[in-house]
């Protein structure tokens, strides 16, 4: 319609009135020989002339002039009228300005600008338009012939009334069709009776559960969802209709405020459960566990007819940090179901926080890319006009939270959350349009928050005004059970008969709660149901593969086929790696990764990689997607060719994000515990725009949710002179985060081989393929699943004397500690030293000991940091007698292992009759490590000389 409008604004407004009288009256003898032989855009105008066409009376500029304005009202208010909807119950923007963003309306809106008199006001206009639905739909019986002041009043009520639309930015006509076919043809939200009364019902539920936490535990925060009751109608209408679709597993990711009533009302969790948790009453068995307004919960339902599941993942308190976890999770379960038309997200936000939190931003942008993309998640907006004490002017510069959505061209429905009936419309909508067009889209709820951030905070110390307001504004239940009472679908006598069946229930689950003790199952309130291991037939630990298996899967791995033109360098890279495994010598880093995934693929173990980068390898190591050089479109991926009944291998370039990405991959590891799935950090300094992933999710998820992961983090680390970005993976901040004890022996869990199942996560810093190799075997072997962040190498991927034997593969398990290999080495009892170390600087510390000709220093590698091998360091205690032990890392003193391990070696010798461990180390530094060559060479040597001395 808009590039019609502009042909006619050129036609009509470049020529002079005479000529563009002449030009029309031609244009219109032709279209009524045949309608075709002019632009289908001269139809609006031309059906408006009657069988007499032009008479001379008719000012045919003027006709034009009049056709284009009403042609620019209509798509004005379909552009920009939800600007004037009524969609604050509190009016905010009229009551408070101090504390609204301000509103720039469009002189488009603005009926005085046109200078319609009133007798324009009843002439009738033709506005159809052969390619639009809606108002302009030609198939319909009105045929796009409005009067003009029933087409005002029309665009008045569907676009400016209690739903705001927000969705011409879409560049797509079908899909805005779809919405103007909703919308503009008739009253869309007029519900049967009974309808009504369902969302009556729905409503007091939510209404009067938080009354009851209010009266109950006022004391308690549980952040209510007063002032957005109808957030609760939303997602039941959202489930309902989505059902009806075949969806029937729901992942729903939320912040804390509302949390509640959706579990209740949502997921139908235990009332009375939830009542004990407040009174303390009951318990899960959770050696830390979670407050009660972060737990998830799994359920299943019946709705009309379906059984739908629903999960509520738990969350921390990071708002919005949930949402990539929502994402992945969603993503997992529809590669594992087979397909994308069974699972639905469902995020719901705040408004302060969309507005404000990166992450949003990081998760909308997986909307569709390859292997992330969920086929749209709808995203409920509860808008309650304030975050903790900051308004909408001091949290955000647009007038709505969701202008993010147009990025990603979505559509958004804003609501008013005293309009239950509008809800139920719009969510409805929105699914249909998910479930049409396989995209995102946005409803804001525009609501209010009846009391402070938490219950026990005042908001009238900052917010006097807008609070006068709240406090005199009445509940959403009883403005809709006055309007249908009103109506006559129900008596006040029957309003008063539901509050009473549902408050003496609230009554019963509170008095039974009271009377009992008892702690609940780790899964009661858990965020997801972890489905049961697949455990191998022999030994757990044992991760060997057998050197025939190796060398066969090897050589399958490693031959590319004669119709994929590889970049010559790649030929000669899987030439090598052929030539690896033939000979059984010299296995690069690489080729062991290849070989620990193609064995597990083999086993039927699905594998994961995603990052930035990770087909090639950020080292131009991995090459695990090998890209034909002649046809563009055409690529070869070695591990999907193992055999035909092998699991599928996906490597996945991400976009340019560490702390959405990580997050969906945490998300993905949830649902599959017999799945590797891996995140690898470009360099292993920038996993920190990923810490609160890593720190409220991967390394303290179980302990608080037990919500049990194998997600592997890989991150490159090695002080090679490359700058502090470049060199440190932050090993100190990893292992700040091991929950193991420092000073206690842990002697059963050592005997029971069980220590890292009481830890939170592993640590591992590998120095040779093979282990490598192990460790990521090692992950999917064992009956529980661990975090493990591996500080994979930089310089290691292709030192000669990092390189593995083929034998070294099918060895028994992963060597947490390699004793020093040397045979040069005098008696042991004659070790002057042992140097304990991690990583590449091993290989550095071994050179300068060769090159001076020293035998008196044993140099010893931890390969699993956390949890600590304890009884390997007394072992090596024991063997070397009263030797000086020394730890010695390429960090600086203030970051690495050191503080981390000098408490666990000084245990794990206690009474052995050595002196507490040394150090050798840089000196402590702000910055990870130095951006000058020539400093950090200095440096280096430095450690080196004290090491040997």
């Amino acid at each position: 319609m808009f590039k019609a409008v502009k042909r006619l604004s050129s036609a009509l407004f470049k020529l002079p009135i005479r000529s563009s009288s002449y030009y029309m009256e031609k244009m219109y003898e032709s279209w009524k020989v045949d309608p075709s032989s002019v632009h289908s855009s001269w139809n609006s105008f031309f059906s408006t002339m009657g069988s007499e066409g032009f008479s001379p009376e008719v000012d045919i500029a003027q006709e034009g002039r009049d056709t284009l304005k009403i042609a620019i009202l209509h798509r004005s208010f379909q552009t920009s009228g939800y600007i004037l909807a009524d969609v604050d119950p509190l009016r905010l923007h009229s009551s408070l300005d101090e504390h609204a963003v301000a509103i720039r309306i469009p002189g488009s809106l603005n009926l005085n600008n046109y200078k319609f008199s009133s007798e324009d006001m009843e002439r009738e206009f033709n506005i159809g338009i052969q390619l639009l639905k809606g108002f302009c739909d030609f198939s319909r019986p009105r045929g796009g012939k409005w009067k003009l002041s029933d087409l005002i009043t029309r665009l008045k009520s569907v676009y400016c009334g209690k739903i705001g639309y927000e969705y011409i930015h879409i560049p797509y006509r079908e899909e805005k069709n779809f919405i103007k076919d909703r919308i503009e043809l008739e009253t869309p939200y007029i519900s049967p009776p009974s309808h009504k009364l369902n969302l009556l019902k729905t409503l007091a539920r939510s209404h009067l559960l938080e009354n009851f936490f209010l009266k109950k535990f006022t004391t308690h925060k549980r952040f209510g969802l007063e002032g957005l009751e109808s957030s609760i109608i939303a997602i039941e209408s959202i489930i309902e209709q989505a059902s009806s679709y075949g969806i029937d597993t729901f992942i729903i990711g939320m912040p804390h405020r509302g949390r509640l009533n959706v579990l209740a009302n949502i997921c139908q969790s235990s009332i009375t459960e939830m009542f004990g948790m407040f009174m303390g009453t009951n318990t899960r068995i959770l050696e830390e566990g979670d407050v009660k307004y972060h737990l998830g919960h799994k359920t299943q339902r019946i709705i009309k007819g379906n059984t739908v599941t629903i999960d509520l993942l738990a969350n921390p308190s990071h708002l919005e940090a949930v949402d990539p976890v929502t994402v992945g999770k969603t993503h997992a379960m529809q590669f594992y179901q087979n397909s994308p038309n069974r699972t639905m997200a469902i995020l719901i936000h705040g408004d302060a926080a969309l507005a404000g939190q990166g992450v949003v931003y990081e998760t909308i942008q997986m909307e569709d890319l390859y292997e992330y993309s969920t086929g749209g998640v709808i995203h409920i907006v509860g808008n309650n006009n304030i975050g903790f004490t900051t308004t909408p002017r001091e949290a955000r510069s647009s007038l709505f939270p969701t202008s993010i959505a147009s990025s990603i061209q979505a559509p958004i429905f804003h609501v008013n959350a005293d309009c239950p009936e509008e809800v139920d419309f719009v969510s409805r909508l929105a699914t249909d349009y998910r479930n049409e067009f396989r995209k995102s889209v946005f409803i804001d709820i525009v609501g209010y928050r009846r009391y402070g951030h938490n219950e026990l905070d005042e908001p009238l110390f900052t917010n006097p005004k807008m609070y006068q307001l709240i406090e005199k504004h009445e509940p959403v239940f009883n403005l809709y059970q006055k309007k249908l009472i009103s109506e006559g679908i129900i008596t006040e006598e029957s309003c008063q008969n539901l509050i009473r069946q549902i408050l003496n229930e609230f009554d019963t689950s509170f008095s039974t709660a009271k009377q009992f003790n008892q702690e609940l199952k780790n899964t009661s309130l858990t965020a997801s149901e972890w489905s049961p291991i697949t455990l191998p037939q022999s030994d757990p630990y044992f991760t060997g593969v057998e050197v025939d298996q190796i060398k066969q899967l090897g050589i399958k791995i490693n031959t590319l086929p004669s119709d994929i033109n590889p970049h010559p360098g790649i030929t000669k890279i899987y030439k090598n790696r052929l030539s690896m495994i033939e000979s059984g010598v010299g296995i690069d880093w690489a080729c062991a990764e290849s070989l620990a995934w193609g064995s597990l693929l083999s086993e039927g173990t699905h594998v994961r990689i995603s990052g930035e980068d990770v087909q090639r390898g950020t080292f131009s190591q991995r090459h695990s997607v090998i890209k034909d050089q002649k046809i563009d479109s055409k690529s070869y991926t070695p591990l999907n060719q193992i055999s035909s009944n092998q699991a599928k291998f996906s490597a996945v370039n991400s976009h340019l994000s560490e702390y959405g990405v990580l997050g969906f991959e945490y998300g993905y590891s949830l649902t599959n515990p017999n799945a590797l799935i891996l995140w690898e950090a470009q360099f292993g300094d920038f996993a920190n725009g990923a810490q609160i992933m890593i720190d409220q999710f991967i390394t303290s998820g179980e302990a608080k949710w037990g919500q049990e992961s194998g997600i592997v983090l890989l991150l490159p680390h090695g002080y090679d002179g490359q700058g502090a970005e470049h060199s440190s993976g932050r090993v100190e901040r990893i292992l700040q985060l091991s929950a193991d004890e420092p000073y206690d022996y842990p002697i059963e869990q050592l005997k029971d081989r069980k220590q890292i199942y009481y830890n939170n996560i592993q640590v591992v810093i590998p120095t040779n393929p093979a282990n490598y190799f192990h460790m990521l075997r090692r992950q999917i072997r064992r009956e529980f699943r661990k975090p493990m962040i591996v500080f994979s190498p930089k310089r290691l991927l292709r030192l000669r004397d990092a390189q593995s034997n083929i034998e070294e593969f099918a060895a028994d398990r992963v060597s947490r500690v390699y004793d020093d290999p040397s045979k040069d080495l005098v008696n042991d009892k004659s070790i002057r030293k042992v140097i304990l170390c991690s990583g590449q600087i091993y290989y550095d510390l071994v050179d300068e000991r060769n090159r001076r000709g020293i035998k008196d220093i044993a140099i010893c590698r931890i390969e699993q940091i956390a949890p600590f091998p304890f009884d390997k360091i007394n072992g090596l205690g024991k063997r070397y007698g009263k030797s000086q032990f020394q730890w010695v890392q390429e960090e600086p003193l203030n970051m690495g292992p050191w503080s981390y391990v000098m408490p666990r070696i000084n245990t794990s010798l206690k009474g052995m009759g050595f002196d507490k461990v040394s150090l050798v180390s840089r000196v402590p530094h702000a910055a990870a490590a130095t951006g000058y060559a020539s400093w950090h060479m200095k440096q280096h040597a430095e450690i080196l000389d004290k090491a040997m001395s």
